[in-house]
């Protein structure tokens, strides 16, 4: 962002990308893992996760070495921690796009004034302050907050717009990596 204030370019204040999509359930699976990914909430969690899991498994081994016979309880934590690292983002991906399914195609502007993402059912419009980071997958770009807990989460596919370079660079100029830790 600085390097393009340094080089003398102002983004003109009609910049903008527009996009026209439908939310998939693959869309929000992709978003809530760069979010987990890229967010200190994420990255507790999932390190939580796997902590119940590996420490499951090390109680167990460690039984299994002195000769004690392993209970059904400890066999329980694992399938309930291993299914709850593979099954909950699917489930949470799905939950968020069944409320967003009822609400038709989302069509989203992109500007310097911020995103303005629009429904059947309503209109809104977050300036850059209140979604300052965003994080590029392979498929979307997602924008989040600057709060603790990541309380914003957009999506914008890619496959919504014919211009995904330009909405790179527009996203670049108002919106950031976040930073880690």
């Amino acid at each position: 962002m600085d390097e393009q204030v340094e080089a003398g370019h102002r983004p003109a204040v009609d910049e903008r990308i527009e996009l026209a999509y439908t939310p998939t359930v693959e869309d929000f699976r992709e978003a809530l893992a760069a979010r987990s990914r890229t967010t200190r909430a994420g990255r507790r969690h999932r390190l939580f996760l796997n902590l119940i899991a590996v420490g499951t498994v090390a109680v167990g081994a460690f039984k299994i070495v002195v000769g004690e016979e392993i209970d059904s309880s400890l066999v329980a934590m694992l399938i309930a921690a291993l299914g709850l690292i593979l099954v909950l983002p699917r489930l949470q991906a799905g939950q968020f796009h069944r409320l967003a399914a009822d609400k038709g195609e989302f069509k989203v502007t992109v500007e310097a004034a911020g995103v303005t993402i629009a429904n059947r059912h309503s209109t809104s419009t977050l300036a850059w302050q209140a979604a300052p980071y965003y994080v590029e997958t392979p498929g979307l770009f997602v924008l989040l907050s600057a709060d603790k807990n990541n309380s914003c989460l957009s999506i914008l596919p890619k496959r919504g717009t014919a211009d995904p370079d330009g909405l790179r660079a527009l996203l670049a100029r108002y919106a950031s990596a976040p930073a880690r830790g």
